[in-house]
């Protein structure tokens, strides 16, 4: 995307040793990620990022993907870092660039590489010289400024309710006492504030879709049975709801061995935890079978699709939740969280071929973790047409305006979409990875060409702070350059260095009469985080399913 920071661009491409490249094969540099192939690797160098620039030399870096043959999920990740000249065109309002020099590279898992990829940068570098716009240079510091005062509010580590059960069960998380809404064409009122599908019929019997049907329960704490008669209600709230994509149906995926679907045909109902807390649900099949790690003092608990262990030295119960590490001497709990530092160390010390070898993306200090945080700087960018634009923004009566702390901002608590009101005239909303601004909530929306700096202070403790990492690059006549890195979906770098999902806190939902605009949440939807550089970030949401 972008002519932003080009010259990085060049330099990553070149980032190996005797690659013959000239300049005609350098890719056009408005398009990111920008992918070269030679002898057998495949480089892809992702929207550069500026780092700092005293109006005599630009300091940034950029993420490179380096793929070794044809295996696509072989990848290495790095970061390259340099420094260039710049010369000031104030007639122009351009910023040129002179000598570019690489200042260093890193490879995490390839330690061994980085000195070669290095002299290879140095003597590519002044292949390339490029100029970008002053004004936007000058928008990007702000940004940076914005963006370190943003993280003054540390991410946090309270443990939500960790559940272990030893049979199939399910979570059903409530944001409070269940609050009703007609369901259209039925007899059936749906649970707003949950994100599955919790129906209710006028006798006063739940119902709650559960893989290719509902249990049903007249105590929404139960005890829940397999429901036998699914009616044309039943079956046309559910497809209207699949239509929508408003709720989770909790249907399931097929067993990756078998291709087996799971079914309730056998008539055996899972158990259902209800919570209005934040909450994880651990499920083994059976009493959990405990499996040395070799090399380590650890046990595994092999019969769970969840991340237990056991360390021998201390006697302590550990589980990662969304790639926090918590742990306890009983299931029971009461459950701590577990700096980095104060992690055993045999965790950095699980084999590369162990089943558990993925967990070591949130152990401080290990390649794994290093190589993940390099992956979660990566944006995924585009292009769009200027011009107005028609997004899915609803308001639920007149807006009700929240102070953002520590911003002049405000933003529309009783919306679908992150609204954020600068003054009176002057709002925006981010929608699909895409800033849109308007100079009332009622629109028109345009898509942005520029936001405010002081967009990106907004701290973790805001249920907004995730449109931070939302970006645009640059803007011409003709495109608006975009992206957004992995934090737009939940995934954050905490102080120890590893990558999280969530910040932690709970935000309140708006609930209101027919609707229930749900913020993002830490915890509650069984979220297993991991990282791998065979198939990069992965979410599992699982309901238990023994």
């Amino acid at each position: 995307m972008k002519k932003l920071f080009v010259v990085v661009l060049s330099v990553g491409l070149l980032a190996v040793p005797a690659l013959r490249i000239s300049a005609r094969d350098v890719p056009a540099a408005d398009e990111w990620p920008q992918t070269l192939k030679s002898d057998g690797l495949s480089f892809k160098v992702y929207q550069p990022q500026l780092d700092s620039w005293d109006r005599y030399t630009l300091k940034a870096h950029s993420a490179v993907a380096v793929q070794k043959g044809a295996d696509e999920n072989r990848v290495s990740y790095g970061v390259v870092n340099f420094a260039a000249a710049t010369i000031v065109d104030k007639a122009s309002g351009t910023v040129r660039f002179g000598a570019m020099q690489v200042e260093d590279v890193k490879y995490p898992s390839e330690p061994g590489q980085e000195q070669s990829y290095l002299l290879a940068l140095r003597s590519a570098a002044p292949l390339q010289m490029k100029s970008m716009s002053l004004d936007r240079l000058e928008a990007n510091l702000q940004i940076i400024d914005a963006q370190k005062k943003g993280q003054s509010h540390e991410l946090r580590n309270d443990p939500p309710k960790i559940i272990f059960s030893r049979e199939p069960a399910v979570l059903l998380y409530l944001d409070g006492e269940p609050s009703l809404a007609p369901v259209r064409d039925t007899e059936l009122s749906r649970v707003i504030n949950t994100p599955v599908l919790l129906l209710k019929d006028k006798a006063g019997k739940f119902y709650l879709h559960v893989l290719d049907g509902y249990l049903e329960a007249y105590d929404i704490n139960g005890p829940w049975t397999v429901c036998r008669n699914i009616t044309k209600d039943l079956k046309k709230a559910a497809q209207l709801m699949d239509d929508s994509r408003d709720v989770d149906l909790l249907q399931g995926e097929k067993d990756p061995d078998t291709g087996e679907v799971p079914s309730l045909s056998d008539g055996q109902a899972p158990r259902v935890y209800v919570s209005k807390v934040p909450a994880e649900l651990i499920v083994t099949d059976g009493e959990p079978n405990y499996t040395p790690l070799d090399g380590t003092n650890l046990l595994y608990v092999s019969n769970t699709t969840a991340n237990v262990f056991k360390d021998l030295d201390d006697q302590m119960t550990y589980v990662l939740l969304s790639g926090r590490w918590f742990r306890s001497s009983s299931e029971k709990g009461p459950w701590d969280y577990v700096s980095g530092s104060n992690l055993p160390e045999d965790f950095s010390r699980i084999p590369d071929d162990s089943p558990k070898e993925n967990v070591k993306a949130s152990v401080p200090g290990t390649g794994e973790a290093e190589e993940a945080v390099i992956a979660n700087s990566i944006p995924t960018t585009t292009k769009v047409k200027p011009g107005s634009a028609k997004i899915p923004l609803a308001v639920d009566g007149e807006p009700q305006l929240k102070r953002i702390e520590g911003t002049p901002l405000y933003y529309v608590f009783n919306c679908s979409l992150p609204v954020i009101k600068v003054d009176d005239k002057t709002w925006y909303t981010v929608y699909n990875g895409v800033w849109y601004a308007a100079t009332g909530i009622n629109g028109p929306w345009e898509v942005a060409s520029s936001v405010p700096a002081v967009i990106y202070s907004i701290p973790a403790n805001s249920p907004l702070h995730y449109v931070t990492y939302v970006k645009i690059y640059d803007a011409t006549p003709e495109f608006v350059y975009v992206g957004y890195t992995p934090g737009y979906y939940g995934t954050v770098v905490c102080s120890d260095g590893v990558v999280v999902y969530g910040t932690g806190y709970f935000y309140p939902g708006y609930l209101g009469r027919h609707v229930w605009f749900s913020p993002f949440v830490t915890y509650g939807y069984g979220s297993s985080l991991c990282w791998t550089p065979w198939y990069g970030w992965s979410f599992g949401f699982g309901f238990g399913w023994g």
